[in-house]
């Protein structure tokens, strides 16, 4: 790639304008004939546009195989030493994407940057990254590398991607291919073994394959005495044991993660202790035990910290008082779980809350309300791949207009339910 590509290509991903990048350094004319190739850039406009720019001069350097070698030992040390890497590191890395690289150091860019991506919470530029690299990088082959653990991590973090997407069934998908791959580590055995266990209770009705690889997790964390990690499987395997109706397991599981909690007061989180506290509250209403499900879920709800798992919380709430019919209780949990849902891009979620505000509708005779507002969430459940979601909706509206006996327009969301499964 010549300089001009590059410098068109970072100024695009820092998104400035030619207008706004050459200001205070050159003409917007210099900076276009530049990136066009009909000029070559001096000495200094280069150090001032890439100190603009927050990236490495050396990488517009024709050595750049051995220098990218060089930045990518370095980058990678510091992420093995829990080191934030800089926002200059990331540009230069960035930049990197678009030059003829080996697969290894293609590989090994991508890993860098995907990681400090999800790390960071930083959803579009991980989105971005991901749909540059499917046209560079073969995704859905066999990548052969000299150092296959690159391999196991690049595989382990599409399944990060896609299940920070909630794409449950592409997270399994390349966790499954991570597994098999395999890694000497066992701490990172056992996160693939947790993070498989949590992709299929997304997939699954029936939760016995996702309780096999909690399992499995768990026993590894121990080994390697992850506390934290124990706790946060203890409470996934409750969840799994709940949906299953083996309710003295699922009692056993929260038990054990309390008492994990209590010995071992240095993994001890607010977070752990409320989603702990909120499980309790669904075995409790799994079990029957409304009332005192209600009492668990307001305590929670009155919580001042706005975080994800507080619409877990809501949407529970929703749920029981809409068989309550307390509507003025659903419209305001619902519409605050929904705020929420959309801050923390929680789709899976906030699509489920958008048909329980269509049923509303449903239950007041607004008919082409409801039909609305149910063709919105399913069309939103597809554009994320929420195959699951998909499936429901469809299956729903199929229901719904087999009772109006509209035959055709029934036919229709079946078959869409039956394609979901594909």
């Amino acid at each position: 790639m010549q300089i001009g590509d590059k410098l068109r290509q970072l100024r695009i991903y820092k998104g400035l304008s030619q207008v706004e990048l050459a200001a205070g350094i050159c003409s917007t004319a210099y900076l276009s004939k530049v990136e066009n190739g009909k000029t070559s850039p001096s000495a200094s406009f280069l150090e001032k546009v890439t100190k603009k720019l927050e990236v490495e001069s050396s990488a517009f350097g024709t050595e750049k195989t051995a220098y990218y070698v060089a930045l990518i030992q370095q980058l990678e040390k510091k992420v093995r030493q829990e080191e934030g890497l800089t926002e200059k590191e990331i540009s230069t890395l960035h930049l990197a994407l678009y030059e003829i690289l080996s697969m290894d150091l293609q590989v090994k860019v991508f890993n860098l940057l995907m990681k400090y991506y999800i790390s960071n919470t930083q959803i579009a530029d991980a989105q971005r990254l991901y749909e540059l690299c499917e046209k560079i990088i073969p995704m859905e082959t066999n990548v052969i590398l000299e150092d296959m653990h690159d391999v196991f991590v690049f595989y382990n973090l599409l399944g990060n991607y896609f299940y920070s997407q909630q794409q449950f069934h592409s997270a399994d998908y390349y966790y499954t291919k991570a597994k098999d791959y395999g890694s000497k580590s066992r701490l990172e055995l056992a996160k693939i073994f947790y993070n498989l266990s949590l992709t299929k209770q997304r997939i699954f009705d029936d939760m016995h394959i996702s309780l096999i690889y909690a399992k499995q997790a768990y026993e590894l964390f121990e080994q390697e005495e992850q506390y934290a990690e124990v706790i946060d499987v203890l409470i996934s395997m409750a969840i799994q044991y709940t949906y299953n109706e083996n309710f003295e397991e699922a009692k056993s599981s929260l038990q054990l993660a309390f008492d994990h909690l209590n010995e071992y007061p240095g993994v001890r989180q607010n977070t752990t202790l409320f989603m702990l506290e909120y499980h309790w509250g669904r075995l409790d209403e799994a079990m029957g035990n409304e009332e005192a499900a209600l009492q668990r879920y307001v305590a929670l709800a009155d919580t001042l910290e706005e975080h994800a798992p507080l619409v877990y919380v809501l949407k529970s709430l929703v749920d029981l008082y809409f068989t309550q019919k307390q509507w003025v209780q659903v419209q305001a949990y619902s519409e605050r779980a929904m705020a929420l849902a959309e801050r923390f891009q929680m789709n899976y979620i906030y699509i489920q809350l958008m048909t329980v505000r269509a049923n509303m509708l449903k239950m007041r005779q607004d008919e082409i309300g409801y039909e609305k507002e149910m063709k919105k969430a399913l069309l939103l459940a597809k554009e994320h791949v929420l195959g699951k979601l998909v499936k429901e909706i469809a299956q729903t509206l199929g229901d719904y207009y087999m009772e109006l006996r509209f035959y055709k327009k029934s036919s229709e969301y079946y078959r869409e339910a039956l394609q979901s499964l594909k």
